[in-house]
């Protein structure tokens, strides 16, 4: 099987970076990678096509310089067929390049597993101090273990990372929770355990939600009115 190098990739954002999208892109993202302008759905095609047909072992070790290389690493580790031996190591190796919230959701949101072994590594991750592991494990929860009452409340009153993104991420996952276990949504809402900054980011992408009823909107911002 061919081997997939930076070559390759240099190739590849020359053929797919759009200016317009790269300016647009920079104003959301405080990343230190080198933005070239490539659209998600592009990288998650073509990270699809390479997992199928290339051997991505030397690009995966490389140390990304650019935030499409950094996340095109992130999904393919997603989509390759990988043992748990080596797909955590290269999960993790991952989640540490990760500075922005766009290269933790994007990634974490294409990884679809719901088996025991994931689940005790998210636990873990969410318990990190570090800001990036942290999010990982919310947002993982917030994705495929969102129907597992005692998980959500165990990772919201362990949490250690300090962060806006940390809180975003909290406030993102009861969101979504309105809408699939309503019940554990009510109660980290009335929980001290979840803080006010958290509880007001919440209401403010409850309001924003289009899955959200109107009556609903207006209970949960009632709760941080009390």
């Amino acid at each position: 099987m061919q081997s997939y190098g930076i070559n390759d990739f240099e190739e590849f954002v020359k053929a797919n970076s759009e200016e317009k999208y790269r300016d647009f892109h920079m104003r959301l993202t405080r990343s230190n990678y080198r933005i070239n302008g490539i659209r998600i759905p592009i990288l998650r095609k073509y990270a699809k096509e390479i997992a199928k047909s290339r051997d991505t072992a030397d690009f995966l070790k490389q140390k990304s310089q650019y935030y499409e290389q950094c996340m095109l690493k992130g999904l393919l580790i997603t989509y390759l067929k990988l043992d748990d031996k080596d797909f955590f190591p290269l999960l993790e190796s991952y989640i540490g390049e990760i500075d922005d919230w766009a290269l933790t959701d994007v990634v974490c949101s294409s990884l679809r597993r719901k088996d025991d072994i994931y689940l005790n590594k998210v636990k873990e991750y969410a318990k990190s101090k570090d800001v990036w592991f942290a999010r990982w494990g919310v947002v993982a929860v917030m994705v495929n273990f969102y129907d597992k009452d005692e998980v959500i409340y165990e990772i919201a009153d362990n949490l250690i990372a300090k962060d806006y993104y940390v809180d975003m991420a909290l406030a993102w996952l009861i969101q979504v929770l309105t809408v699939k276990n309503r019940a554990v949504a009510v109660s980290l809402m009335k929980s001290d355990k979840v803080s006010g900054q958290v509880k007001k980011l919440a209401v403010r992408k409850i309001k924003d939600s289009f899955r959200v009823s109107k009556e609903d909107k207006e209970y949960f911002a009632q709760i941080i009115e009390a």
